[in-house]
């Protein structure tokens, strides 16, 4: 999955920060890097804005960074909506994850509604990689190798937890989360169907296995965040679903809020990918 990734090269600012995530995946299989930059269409307002050559210089920079950790790491500057062109050249590529950078505490909600990560959650055939390139976000430089899943053990869950079990043999002992109401009576029963069900989970995953909290209140995206924080978690692994996500999203929904708060690593894996 992660063998070969497109990343998104928008170079703000914040480029470097997002650049500097690719040698983590190096332990989780990553091998190749497709560089792609998007000029949206109609965009030449400011200077070198518009002009290929001067991206295609920058992206010969960042791929000179890349090539001595041993990836091989090839370019491409694209014009058009940003969000298809990405998802587009990462079918062309054969990319199986895009990883995007993402600013601001309100990453999918506020700051950035309407535009490139918001439009790739909603478009998106293959698992999208959000990192936060802002400086409180938790992105230290160690190789990334503590998976967190987020699951309600449902089907629509399974597509992320087949990322995970995926990940789980590169990496050190994972967590897995799943938050109900299981202090409510009525949910006792869930909570055994839960149990059961994160049981055959760990019988897949084999070693090194994975540590099961189940938090019996709360708002899910915050006790996702929270575990993510106190079990050292660096990379958080949830699934959208539906076949519009974006109204999910919008309304708030626990992926939306997930990568919104967890400030690490987000891996957003559609179903069916």
């Amino acid at each position: 999955m992660l063998e070969h990734i497109l990343v998104a090269a928008d170079f703000s600012p914040a480029w470097p920060r997002l650049q500097a995530q690719v040698h983590r995946l190096r332990v989780l299989g990553c091998r190749a890097v497709t560089l792609v930059h998007v000029m949206p269409t109609g965009y030449a307002r400011a200077p070198g804005v518009g002009h290929r050559a001067h991206y295609e210089a920058q992206l010969q920079q960042a791929t000179a960074t890349l090539r001595p950790l041993g990836l091989t790491v090839d370019t491409e500057v694209r014009v058009g909506a940003v969000a298809q062109e990405l998802l587009s050249a990462a079918r062309a590529h054969g990319c199986g994850v895009i990883m995007v950078g993402t600013r601001g505490h309100s990453t999918l909600r506020d700051l950035l509604l309407g535009s490139t990560v918001l439009d790739l959650a909603r478009l998106t055939d293959r698992p999208l990689l959000l990192a936060p390139t802002d400086a409180d976000a938790h992105l230290p430089p160690e190789p990334v190798c503590r998976p967190l899943l987020a699951t309600d053990a449902s089907l629509a869950a399974a597509a992320a937890e087949a990322a995970f079990l995926h990940l789980a043999p590169q990496c050190s002992r994972g967590m897995v989360v799943s938050v109900g109401r299981w202090d409510e009576r009525e949910e006792k029963g869930e909570r055994l169907r839960v149990e059961q069900h994160l049981a055959a989970l760990g019988r897949r995953a084999g070693a090194p296995g994975f540590d099961i909290r189940l938090p019996g209140q709360g708002r899910p995206a915050a006790e996702i965040a929270r575990a993510a924080e106190e079990s050292g978690a660096d990379i958080v692994i949830v699934g959208k679903r539906g076949a519009n996500p974006m109204k999910e999203l919008l309304l708030g929904s626990t992926a939306e809020e997930v990568c919104r708060t967890a400030r690490r690593l987000v891996l957003l894996v559609p179903g069916g990918a």
